[in-house]
């Protein structure tokens, strides 16, 4: 019957097939706007996450680029080991390290210090932990907190060790040698030298090593024992040529330079320094040139040209402000004191010293503040002012004990010893 009746009713069976028809069209025009809206969802999903990549990458260019030029003028001539520290996408962590080098350009250490503490829990692994380490040790060791940095290094030590990371073991030994230079323990510093130069030599990091060289010859320099400070210098001078490392390279002739001048011969000093001078103009390096000029204008002023010696430290003062590097303002504002202290104009050579002393108290440099005060107090024993001599340093002292520099508290001592005398001299 139903196949009957389906026969006497063809519209019907047109009008059912019409609808199956539609219906199939629908549902694979439904599965097609599907598809296509997966699709698009993907592409989008995937452009999102391209502009988020994208942004990562920018944000971590701009952290990378920060961290190079602050340190680069917050540790002059240090290789500094960072491992992925400027890489990090973590907001917060990223965060921390833009306000801890803010801090450091502002001479904030405490402040910069503090950040990075705050940083070290965030730290991605061990490797990251010695880098953050290694930050709070050089920003303790540069505001005169000697022992702490001390610390912070042992512990880095100790650290890399367990871990068995080589390259921020050799940073921590060379740092931690610098440090007990400071601290007045050459022959420990020596050591710990001998061991970053023996991993960075194993590992094959030439930076590393030519910085070992050189930190090896300054403690030589200071132990008195100057052929070898020489020969270690020129292993430094000798791997930043073959790096074509030019900043290295003037660094060393510097170094050379100072022996020549510290064995009285600033003649052979001052061709040092000229030639490092050289370098740093041909770079552009105006943190390097004011470096040269320091150096040359110590030649000339042992030389007896002491005209011309005022004349380089004024040109070191002009570039120094223009850097805004006050440490290194206050250094030349001290070493003009001497001049004028040389000349016999002792009311501007205290009044360049006094200003040395303000910078320094400012930003917390307490080995600056002990050489300024230092510097006052012979400037009042020449005057003959005694009483204030002793004053100034007593106070320089106290801070040389503070950051445990032995050499300078038995200098300062000498001068205690011979203020005290010339008091009682003039009693009798």
């Amino acid at each position: 019957m139903f196949w009957k009746w389906l026969s006497n009713h063809p519209i019907v069976i047109v009008i059912g097939i019409v609808a199956g028809l539609v219906g199939i069209i629908s549902f694979v025009w439904f599965v097609v706007r599907e598809i296509g809206k997966g699709k698009r969802r993907k592409q989008d999903e995937e452009q999102r996450k391209k502009e988020r990549e994208e942004l990562k990458s920018e944000i971590t260019q701009d952290l990378e680029k920060k961290f190079r030029e602050v340190l680069k003028e917050a540790f002059p001539n240090l290789p500094v080991y960072l491992d992925g520290a400027p890489q990090t996408t973590d907001p917060d962590k990223s965060k921390l390290y833009d306000e801890a080098l803010d801090a450091l350009k502002e001479y904030r250490h405490a402040d910069a210090i503090a950040k990075f503490q705050e940083a070290l829990p965030l730290a991605a692994d061990d490797s990251e932990r010695c880098a953050i380490l290694n930050l709070i040790g050089l920003s303790q060791r540069t505001m005169g907190a000697t022992r702490d940095a001390e610390h912070t290094f042992l512990e880095m030590i100790t650290l890399a060790e367990q871990a068995k990371l080589n390259e921020p073991l050799s940073a921590a030994y060379g740092n931690i040698g610098i440090v007990y230079r400071t601290l007045g323990e050459p022959r420990k510093a020596l050591e710990y030298h001998e061991k970053s130069l023996e991993i960075a030599t194993t590992i094959g990091n030439l930076e590393v090593q030519a910085a070992a060289f050189g930190n090896i010859g300054l403690v030589y320099d200071t132990l008195g024992e100057f052929e070898k400070a020489l020969e270690y210098f020129e292993k430094a001078l000798a791997i930043n040529e073959k790096m074509g490392r030019l900043e290295g390279q003037a660094n060393q002739l510097g170094n050379i330079g100072n022996v020549y001048q510290t064995l009285g011969e600033p003649k052979k000093a001052l061709e040092y320094h000229q030639k490092a001078l050289k370098i740093d103009e041909k770079m552009g390096n105006l943190e390097g040139q004011a470096a040269d000029l320091g150096n040359i204008a110590n030649a000339y002023y042992d030389l007896g040209e002491s005209l011309k010696a005022l004349e380089c430290y004024q040109r070191v003062l002009e570039m120094e402000e223009k850097l805004s590097r006050p440490e290194s303002q206050a250094n030349s504002l001290g070493n003009i004191g001497l001049v004028y202290d040389t000349l016999g104009e002792f009311e501007k050579a205290l009044e360049y010293h006094q200003k040395a002393l303000a910078i320094d108290e400012k930003i917390g440099n307490l080995e600056g503040q002990a050489a300024d005060l230092g510097n006052i107090g012979i400037v009042y024993g020449i005057m003959g002012d005694y009483n204030k001599a002793l004053v100034y340093f007593q106070r320089a002292k106290k801070i040389f004990v503070k950051i445990g520099a032995k050499l300078k508290i038995e200098k300062t001592d000498n001068n205690i010893a011979l203020a005290k005398q010339k008091l009682a001299e003039q009693k009798k």
